[in-house]
């Protein structure tokens, strides 16, 4: 279900998407306590950094930035959200990305599925579906999300690229846009649109199983929105491209950035919690990261 939220929609996917590295043998646990914040430090890095984990999406009034996260992204000389949200060459490459290659359309993908799935698509975004035939489905099922919500939504992402465009702090991005859409090319078309099918005909359900995972969010469960990802019937096949893989060609970054200078990391909840999440893998090649409480 995290992942179904990874890209916004056509306006939001454009604002909002290994080199060598020692591993320490160290004993380190996966993260037990409810919070979004953790400080890094150790290993090389002499003043702490920090990771948040964020939701793609939520409501306006429920978009609060507490003064503990304010005043840890204060003490950063950089901000590093999952992609380079200010790289002006977004546009070309989404534009680019998005599109299924060959002559694959999603007509033919979906048969005599297809016009009903537009009725819906339609009515829930505004935008025929006819008139993204050859867009990955992948990407459509994320324009889904804000009719979902019931409200108009922001993004983490997007609080905090304005919040570093006040401070004058250099946005960089862990993986590039390429890399994020270069995953949907490593799941099957046809499951993809599959996958969009079922959204669409359970608009219902996939609207309860959005605001259950948005509740987890709420409680700061990092290990429980772990547990949600994976364990979801259509996504945990793809838990290795979607998660654990980019989760470790992550950490060099992160060690590398971290050594620099004080550096705020932002990127998806979904990639704190478990064994083979960040924090974990962190601690794995000898890191300090240690939770940051808050109300």
């Amino acid at each position: 279900m995290y992942f179904r939220i990874q890209i916004i929609s056509m306006k939001r996917l454009i604002g909002a998407l290994i080199g060598a590295f020692g591993f320490v043998v160290v004993n380190a646990q996966p993260p037990t306590e409810k919070t979004l914040l953790w400080e890094v430090s150790g290993s090389g890095i002499s003043s702490p950094s920090y990771l948040f984990g964020t939701i793609h999406l939520m409501c306006a009034d429920e978009l609060k930035m507490p003064d503990i996260v304010k005043g840890k992204f204060d003490s950063s000389k950089q901000l590093f959200l999952e992609i380079d949200m200010d790289d002006p060459n977004m546009v070309t490459e989404m534009m680019s990305g998005m599109q299924m290659k060959g002559n694959t359309t999603l007509e033919n993908l979906m048969g005599k599925k297809f016009d009903s799935a537009n009725t819906i698509f339609q009515s829930k975004t505004g935008i025929p579906l006819k008139m993204l035939n050859s867009a990955k489905p992948f990407l459509l099922m994320s324009m889904i999300y804000p009719s979902l919500l019931g409200c108009q939504p922001l993004s983490w992402e997007g609080e905090f690229q304005k919040m570093a465009k006040e401070k004058e702090l250099e946005l960089k991005g862990l993986e590039k846009l390429s890399d994020q859409m270069d995953i949907f090319e490593k799941i099957p078309y046809e499951v993809q649109s599959e996958m969009l099918i079922k959204m669409l005909q359970n608009i219902d359900s996939s609207k309860i199983a959005f605001t259950e995972m948005l509740g987890v969010y709420k409680t700061k469960d990092i290990n429980k929105l772990y547990e949600m990802t994976t364990k979801d019937k259509d996504f945990g096949e793809y838990e290795g491209l979607l998660l654990n893989d980019r989760n470790h060609n992550w950490i060099p970054v992160i060690g590398e950035q971290a050594k620099k200078m004080p550096t705020f990391f932002a990127f998806g909840a979904g990639h704190l919690g478990g064994d083979k999440g960040v924090i974990s893998l962190l601690r794995k090649a000898g890191y300090t990261v240690k939770p940051v409480l808050y109300q």
